[in-house]
């Protein structure tokens, strides 16, 4: 994964590969049949990571929308500390492959978190789809704009902060009085 966040996909071969390893260059390819099999098992290997995070947060949370603020906090998380894997993530999603599809599902289960804080009443009505590409616009920009350091709140101290949390305040449905 070093070599991913360091370079990027084109960073990544398998000759890269085995010298990062320190093994010959030849051994990864007894273990993946290309370059693009490597990626793929480096794709599945972060989904799975996000699919973990959705799943601690439904479990620990006592509500769709604390899951969902789970969720945001946790993906935003991951995008700052891993950019390049997270937005090589969004890039696979909108290929017409098995791993878009798995990865486009595994976005789509916020689009579900969305749905369920909507059905409690937790979470103002609208499109759900729409409202988690809202979300996952404003995890991704915020981490994104950190990396450069055009994240930092004026009076605060800091790279960048998580503005996902707001939003997703703004977007709460007000308790009837």
């Amino acid at each position: 994964m070093g070599l991913l966040d360091a370079g990027g996909p084109g960073a990544v071969t398998l000759r890269a590969v085995g010298n990062a390893a320190g093994i010959s260059q030849s051994a990864p390819y007894r273990h993946y049949q290309d370059k693009r099999a490597l990626l793929e098992a480096m794709v599945r290997a972060n989904l799975d990571q996000m699919n973990a995070a959705l799943t601690r947060a439904r479990l620990k949370a006592t509500s769709p929308f604390e899951a969902l603020e789970l969720v945001a906090n946790q993906y935003f998380d991951f995008a700052m500390r891993f950019p390049v894997r997270y937005r090589f993530l969004f890039e696979v999603s909108r290929e017409d492959s098995a791993l878009g599809v798995e990865a486009r599902q595994a976005f789509e289960a916020v689009t579900g978190l969305v749905q369920a804080a909507q059905d409690a009443g937790e979470l103002r009505v609208g499109d759900a789809a729409q409202i988690a590409t809202l979300i996952f616009g404003a995890v991704f920009g915020m981490a994104d704009l950190a990396q450069f350091g055009l994240a930092a709140v004026p009076g605060r101290v800091g790279t960048g902060e998580n503005l996902a949390p707001l939003l997703l305040n703004l977007l709460r449905r007000e308790k009837d009085s």
